[in-house]
């Protein structure tokens, strides 16, 4: 796999997912959460979005007119599910960035699940969870995000 041929590769495995986010992602630069999307045929999508100053606490309420007071994460998930939807992809794939090592610190920690649980109420396909560090780019297991 190469940077010309990522978006037509398969990414048939985490493995392989892992791999092509290290061409993508080489390195964390600072905090910021990246979007990225799967297409119907397991390739990546379009868009590959980087978000940088998403909120501190996934679970702190906020108002909006078309949901009511909800959480920030259920938030970002409903607005993820729309885009998904939207572009025409099948899955979500997260990738928190930031700087520092590949140990799993709480602010990612909590963000993730938070997220995973976020998905899986609102029925989003989220595929997998990264983090992205100062050395590379790590896969989120479940055992990471408790």
């Amino acid at each position: 796999m190469n940077p010309e041929s990522l978006r037509e590769h398969v990414l048939e495995s985490d493995d392989d997912l892992r791999d092509a986010l290290e061409l993508l992602l080489p390195q964390a630069s600072q905090r910021q959460l990246w979007l990225l999307f799967i297409d119907g045929r397991g390739r990546i999508g379009e868009p590959l979005m980087p978000m940088a100053d998403y909120p501190e606490d996934p679970i702190e309420a906020v108002a909006t007119e078309d949901l009511g007071e909800v959480t920030h994460a259920h938030l970002l998930s409903q607005r993820i599910g729309m885009l998904r939807e939207l572009t025409g992809n099948a899955a979500v794939v997260l990738v928190w960035e930031r700087v520092g090592g590949e140990a799993v610190e709480d602010d990612v920690r909590v963000w993730a699940r938070a997220m995973k649980r976020q998905a899986a109420l609102l029925g989003i396909p989220l595929r997998a969870q990264f983090l992205l560090h100062a050395h590379g780019v790590r896969q989120l297991h479940a055992d990471d995000v408790l």
